[in-house]
């Protein structure tokens, strides 16, 4: 009877956190999209050699900023436990293209073992937005 109570007032403790932490993940995914607009273009694969760089959003995103004006949003269909945390995984490729058929694994900072691995999906096309000109 006691752990009932217990669990349903650590519940209600619980809930407004994990409203705020999904309010915080729409909130990072925003802010690493700001300066991009969606072209409406989706590809199965991107050049490996084009990508400047990755940031890990959370557990389910992953831009990837290529070089020139654009980038890649992929979304994974499903959790990728730890990706948000450590923000870093590998990949092996046999070919210059990262597809929506790879899989990242994670990179375990605290230990050096690997973390989960994860399926990739489609990546939705960004196009960096014109500056806008300061006028005073």
């Amino acid at each position: 009877m006691y752990g009932k109570l217990l669990i349903l007032a650590l519940s209600f403790l619980l809930a407004p956190a994990v409203a705020m932490a999904g309010g915080r993940k729409e909130e990072d995914l925003a802010k690493a999209l700001a300066k991009y607009e969606k072209t409406g273009n989706v590809e199965r694969c991107i050049q490996r050699s084009r990508i400047r760089t990755s940031r890990v959003i959370d557990d389910y995103n992953i831009l990837f900023i290529m070089k020139g004006n654009k980038a890649y949003l992929n979304t994974l269909k499903h959790r990728c436990s730890r990706l948000g945390f450590e923000k870093s995984f590998s990949y092996n490729l046999s070919i210059n293209q990262l597809c929506n058929v790879d899989i990242i694994t994670v990179f375990d900072s605290t230990g050096g073992i690997q973390g989960p691995s994860c399926g990739l999906e489609k990546f939705v096309e960004y196009k960096k937005k014109p500056k806008e000109d300061k006028k005073e």
